[in-house]
């Protein structure tokens, strides 16, 4: 299974160009995780307070954009097809989302879309700007975002990597607060966590 699989809702919001995009992470940030994976929409449960920060994210101009590893799908623990599912009641739940991308690679497998590499960010990007950055380098300057009130919302490290690699603002979450603990941050334009990718 070669790149991410993408959910794209194409042209559900306009034809500017000039925007910011909110990356967030799907488990931990927008609905509660489980250490046995959510497998089914039955297992879904979003974190109170989400679809009021999705809306508010849209009507600052944001454009909404889910990137998520979701390795059991190579290793037969659900398919894509139930993934779908899953994103379906996710958007019922909480509102339309731009773009979803779901890296269903093992670490092994060694990909260039799993995080902490931002290749489901770029391809967003690429996707609803049509420019995304193209070179990386862990032990350089964080780059320099395409937006300025670009972020990445996270519960993880390899989260907070992924948005350095592309000069997002940083929000690192508690997995059971999610994104409506950092709601009012990001919507003050917070500068976001300081992070270091080889640190």
């Amino acid at each position: 299974m070669e790149g991410p699989l993408v959910e794209y809702n194409q042209g559900a919001f306009g034809k500017e160009s000039d925007f910011p995009i909110a990356y967030l992470d799907r488990d931990g940030v927008l609905n509660y995780g489980s250490p046995e994976y959510i497998k089914s929409p039955n297992e879904l449960e979003i974190i109170s307070g989400v679809k009021e920060s999705i809306s508010k994210l849209r009507s600052a101009g944001y454009r909404i954009v889910i990137v998520t590893n979701q390795s059991p799908i190579s290793r037969g623990l659900y398919d894509v097809q139930a993934l779908e599912k899953i994103h379906t009641k996710l958007q019922y739940e909480i509102g339309i989302i731009d773009v979803i991308m779901t890296c269903p690679h093992k670490f092994s497998e060694k990909c260039r879309c799993r995080k902490p590499h931002p290749g489901m960010l770029n391809h967003a990007s690429e996707l609803l700007r049509s420019v995304a950055h193209t070179t990386l380098d862990w032990w350089g300057n964080k780059p320099s975002p395409i937006n300025v009130l670009d972020l990445m919302v996270g519960d993880r490290k390899s989260d907070m990597g992924a948005g350095w690699a592309v000069g997002a603002r940083l929000f690192h979450v508690d997995s059971e607060l999610g994104l409506p603990s950092v709601i009012h941050r990001i919507l003050s334009n917070d500068e976001g966590d300081e992070f270091n990718p080889v640190g």
